[in-house]
């Protein structure tokens, strides 16, 4: 069987510093041979500062999408969901589907010449699988062969991975999983890299761009091989502050701003520049954790006083466009039932946990994001009702390693986004494993055995959402504040198309269907 699609142009149209109608001459010119289309290089500002070269690190949105660029896995995922080839033009599938045996595209090399061979994936495979710091690899492969007896910082038990050839990737599996190829097209899961991330700036990939020049607050990428529908360079700069990104806007300097400075939006944009939204699928949530393995958030009762202290609509409010109301929370889980803004709650959920009049904890949150537009309020509303919340602001690399670590602040609040469209995946993310470090992007530190079969895949009844979100609701873990679409600036005249997962869209067309045999 094949996935089908139509092959077509879905790369931007950037910036060019000459006239349309020259435009047009010449690559009219260009695709009759005589003459090669001018250069183009997009200048991408990004308003916060540079994430760390990690790539099987906990999900990071701007990561990802530098990632993306650089090097590529197996499989990705297109703009309509659908699973296309990267480095694997082939697969072909057991009838059992138990064996997956993919064959990489013939020529694949690191952008500093180096051969790509199986063999690399495997590696990228296994690095991953053995994090210290999150299980999200193991957890999405786990349907592979002796993924169920790894233990994380020893040795690696066999596994079924086998490279026959290094043309040839082979993946055995304990059982089905019909969701493996798209688990496959995240980024950072089998991603092959010249080498790991250690100490330095970013590194040599597979994929249609390599770094020319890397220096602090820059990344300049250059386009590798012959694509036309590609722009030949891509100037990345990181701007802390909105006024830096509104300076370099007036001036015209800019083809993408993504993700955006919190205020920058709170005026209007100069120029020709105009911002654009649109939802993400996977929903990306403003979430608050309160951390069940840090006193006194460890007690239901700390976790209750606090969450009845918040008004949601004045949240939703101060996000601006960055935000609309969360509606549900997990697929198919009907309306949240979000506590409302209580102080005879509050009080009663303190005298009940014997918690004093008032209470401190603190709160860690992103100052590059939309964290920043209501941390501010919520400590507020906090304040009026006793509730002392100091708050701990934090800019990027530090919040990828912050909302992973075993102590620090009892409060999260959070970028979240699923890593599958399903409600075991949220609930993935939320349960702390019994075993082993946290899955996704940060801890909880909630433990419970009811979710275990879902988790772990074994489970041959499909997760009750309904039940699952009660559970949520009940134990205060974690409250969806806002529902956060992809928010980004761009020239009127330059639209770009978006990904539903992956935010703006700074590649061209995707390759033809992978070929999937039986």
């Amino acid at each position: 069987m094949s996935f089908h699609c139509a092959t077509r142009l879905e790369g931007m149209l950037p910036r060019l510093a000459i006239s349309l109608a020259g435009a047009a001459m010449l690559l009219a010119l260009a695709g009759c041979g005589e003459m090669p289309r001018p250069p183009v290089a997009v200048t991408w500002v990004v308003g916060q500062g540079p994430p760390a070269f990690d790539p099987q690190g906990p999900p990071d949105a701007v990561r990802a999408a530098l990632e993306r660029l650089l090097s590529r896995g197996l499989v990705e995922e297109d703009s309509t969901g659908r699973i296309l080839p990267a480095a694997a033009e082939s697969l072909h599938l057991s009838p059992d589907g138990l064996v997956y045996t993919f064959a990489l595209r013939r020529g694949l090399a690191f952008s500093d010449g180096r051969p790509c061979e199986s063999g690399d994936f495997r590696g990228a495979i296994e690095r991953g699988v053995n994090r210290l710091d999150h299980s999200t690899t193991p957890w999405l492969l786990g349907a592979v062969v002796g993924m169920d007896r790894v233990r994380p910082g020893r040795p690696l038990p066999p596994l079924g991975i086998a490279t026959p050839d290094p043309r040839t990737l082979v993946l055995r599996l304990a059982r089905p999983d019909s969701l493996l190829l798209r688990k496959l097209a995240l980024p950072g899961v089998g991603v092959p890299w010249r080498s790991d991330g250690g100490a330095g700036g970013w590194r040599d990939g597979v994929g249609d761009y390599r770094i020319e020049t890397d220096s602090p607050g820059r990344l300049t990428l250059v386009r590798r091989g012959a694509r036309v529908d590609l722009p030949d360079t891509i100037h990345v700069r990181f701007l802390l502050g909105a006024a830096r990104v509104r300076a370099l806007l007036r001036a015209g300097a800019a083809d993408v701003v993504w993700p955006l400075p919190p205020d920058l939006l709170d005026q209007p944009l100069p120029g020709d520049y105009r911002a654009r939204s649109t939802p993400a699928r996977p929903v990306r949530r403003l979430l608050l954790v309160q951390r069940a393995d840090l006193p006194p958030t460890t007690r239901i009762e700390a976790r209750q006083a606090l969450a009845h202290g918040l008004d949601r609509g004045q949240l939703v409010g101060a996000l601006g466009a960055s935000g609309t109301e969360p509606g549900g929370w997990l697929p198919g889980g009907g309306t949240f039932d979000f506590p409302r803004r209580d102080p005879a709650e509050v009080q009663a959920w303190l005298e009940r946990g014997r918690l004093g009049r008032s209470m401190h904890v603190v709160m860690a949150y992103s100052a590059d994001g939309p964290a920043a537009r209501v941390a501010r309020v919520m400590q507020v509303e906090w304040a009026r009702l006793g509730l002392d919340v100091e708050l701990r602001p934090f800019r990027q690399p530090r919040p990828v390693t912050e909302w992973m670590r075993r102590g620090g602040a009892q409060l999260l609040l959070l970028e979240s986004q699923s890593l599958l469209d399903s409600p075991a995946a949220d609930m993935a993310m939320l349960v702390e494993p019994l075993r082993g470090p946290a899955i996704g992007g940060f801890r909880t530190g909630w433990r419970t055995r009811e979710f275990d079969r879902w988790i772990a895949g074994t489970a041959h009844e499909p997760l009750d959402a309904g039940w699952a979100q009660q559970r949520l609701a009940e134990e205060r873990v974690a409250l969806p504040l806002a529902r956060l679409p992809w928010v980004w600036v761009e020239p009127s005249h330059a639209p770009l198309r978006h990904h539903p997962r992956f935010g703006p869209e700074l590649r061209g067309r995707m390759p033809s269907p992978i070929t999937r045999e039986r």
